[in-house]
């Protein structure tokens, strides 16, 4: 639970009455329990999540990723005018090219998103976290191992839905978690351990 400052409203003065001036009493605003779960969602905090809501998370990391190569490819294309307006072409690249920068900018993205929140920002709008052995958020070697997995051998998704566990495949070689985690928090407190 979250506790958030709400200030209280002051109260209007009595009709007729004069305010006397002086020194005022400063006013403690009072705190109110807030909590940033869904009370639908309460009863899925903690659980590994399915098959569906991974795919989903993993389509919104998708588009992320493409909009991310799109901006860098038109970025070179800006330089390229600029550098030289006058015989101007948008730049072509093999699609081999493509698809490896595209999956090298992916699992930087995955690792580090992992790496840092236990989350990509597909997770964080699904409600999802992935947590490493004994429910830490994964290290950044693990954190990059999963994203080299993922990346290079995405039909281990779908594992899910036929592991009692629901597990992929690489959550099972790495002893890893996909749980609902609608928490802001970014790190275990005892991540400051070796």
């Amino acid at each position: 639970m979250s506790t958030v400052p709400v200030p209280e409203a002051p109260t209007p003065p009595e009709p007729g009455a004069v305010e006397q001036p002086g020194p005022r009493a400063v006013e403690q605003p009072r705190r109110y329990q807030v909590d940033v779960i869904p009370p639908e969602a309460k009863r899925f905090q903690g659980q590994r999540a399915g098959l569906i809501t991974r795919v989903m998370a993993n389509c919104v990391d998708f588009v992320v990723v493409v909009v991310v190569v799109a901006a860098g490819y038109l970025s070179v294309a800006a330089l390229r005018f600029v550098w030289n307006s006058r015989n101007f072409s948008f730049p072509t690249a093999p699609f081999a090219l493509l698809i490896l920068i595209g999956s090298g900018v992916m699992v930087v993205y995955l690792a580090g998103a992992w790496a840092l929140t236990g989350r990509t920002y597909g997770d964080h709008l699904l409600g999802l976290r992935v947590l490493g052995p004994g429910g830490r958020p994964p290290r950044i070697v693990g954190a990059f191992v999963r994203a080299v997995l993922c990346v290079v051998f995405p039909v281990g998704l779908f594992w899910v839905a036929v592991s009692r566990t629901q597990s992929s495949l690489q959550d099972v070689v790495l002893r890893y978690a996909v749980v609902y985690d609608w928490s802001q928090r970014s790190r275990a407190p005892d991540d400051d351990a070796p």
